[in-house]
């Protein structure tokens, strides 16, 4: 055997062996060979010749290989076929003449909810299981259940608006709900041994206390923190704009008026950078030490728009010479920084603008230096969602 040969059969022994697969596909029993690696969507596209479960990001970021499996959405990018062995695959060619789906496809064409046309068999495969599962038409919701599923034309209004009235159409036909296959108890590995888990060690948390969540299209951020100093020297900061302005990352006060002020905030978020310019009124009450920022503002390319509401108390802390600041943020992001809105994304981010505006604010009232501020960027967001993984946990 010469080397030519003793490579290629080391290399053929060195490939992982390919194995059957039994699908049962839009209705049909098919069996397929794949390796271990192979993706369900491979399979779908280049075996069976469905063709319409897309292929864009191979991340499960964009949810355009949404197919159902065993009754449930799943990113066939990231699912291996072998692991389906058995199991049930709807994908787009199998709904036709689904009662359901025809409905979905005509309030598609008629709120106008797609356009090139690549996000929309993912997107319909998902609006088919909202419009069957959710029992109510509520926009807040759908957006959320949407999340997964990204779209680089429409803005999602129509795709929302399209599966509302799919909804209300359920509805006003008698037709129930139906709630999703439970899902199965996977089963432990050949040779796993159970352990117990050694919890890691937790680190401090800079914002302890909070809640977020959304409420008619308004995300509702509460957050408390302490700071070391006396409450009346904290109000004393927190009651003049400018230094309020000066402490929060990015932000940066333009001219003020009595009341009436005009500034912006900077955002960085991967290629996306934005410039919100507006205006809004301060409001403070120095007997209840509280006070109100209200405000609007658009970036300058016109992509995105954010209306709220900031209302913030200084109360005596538990120790003596400290106070703790109880805030309250109601705000709503349109264009393409709403995904900004998603509760997620928002409490990791509140979180670390909390943690450095605490931090700049005591600096300042200590007569150190603050921090530089470099606006609000992704890999703040990234340090943030991190922190916050490690909280929950």
């Amino acid at each position: 055997m010469n080397a030519q040969s003793l490579v290629s059969a080391e290399t053929a022994a060195e490939a992982p062996r390919a194995i059957p697969v039994r699908l049962t596909v839009n209705g049909r029993a098919e069996e397929v060979l794949a390796t271990p690696r192979t993706q369900l969507a491979e399979i779908l596209r280049d075996k069976l010749d469905l063709t319409a479960t897309h292929l864009a990001c191979e991340q499960g970021v964009c949810g355009a290989c949404t197919v159902m499996v065993d009754g449930r959405p799943q990113r066939a990018c990231l699912t291996f076929a072998a692991e389906c062995d058995g199991a049930t695959v709807e994908t787009l060619e199998g709904w036709e003449g689904d009662a359901l789906m025809d409905r979905l496809r005509a309030a598609f064409a008629r709120n106008h909810a797609l356009q090139c046309g690549f996000c929309t068999p993912g997107m319909l495969a998902t609006a088919r299981d909202l419009a069957a599962r959710l029992e109510t038409a509520d926009e807040t919701r759908i957006r959320h259940e949407l999340s997964g599923n990204l779209c680089r034309c429409t803005g999602y209004v129509g795709i929302v608006a399209a599966i509302t009235e799919v909804i209300a159409e359920r509805d006003a036909a008698g037709i129930a709900p139906v709630a999703p296959p439970p899902l199965p108890e996977p089963a432990p590995p050949a040779g796993f041994a159970p352990f117990e888990p050694v919890a890691a060690p937790q680190p401090e948390a800079a914002i302890p206390q909070g809640e977020t969540r959304t409420e008619d299209g308004w995300t509702i951020v509460r957050r408390s923190f302490v700071l070391d100093h006396p409450a009346d020297a904290v109000w004393a900061a927190f009651r003049d704009l400018a230094t309020v302005a000066r402490c929060l990352p990015g932000a940066e006060l333009g001219s003020t008026d009595g009341d009436r002020f005009a500034g912006h905030v900077a955002v960085r978020f991967g290629p996306i950078t934005a410039r919100f310019e507006g205006e809004g009124l301060f409001a403070a009450d120095d007997a209840e030490r509280r006070g109100t920022v209200t405000g609007q503002g658009k970036d300058r390319g016109g992509q995105s728009s954010v209306a709220g509401e900031l209302g913030f108390a200084v109360a005596e802390g538990a120790s003596p010479g400290t106070s703790e600041v109880a805030a309250e943020l109601r705000f709503r992001i349109e264009g393409r920084l709403g995904q900004f809105n998603r509760p997620e994304l928002v409490s990791g981010l509140v979180d670390h603008l909390l943690a450095e505006f605490a931090a700049n604010c005591s600096a300042l009232l200590s007569g150190g230096p603050m921090r530089e501020s470099r606006g609000i960027s992704v890999w703040a967001l990234a340090r943030a969602a991190i922190a916050g993984l490690f909280r929950r946990r």
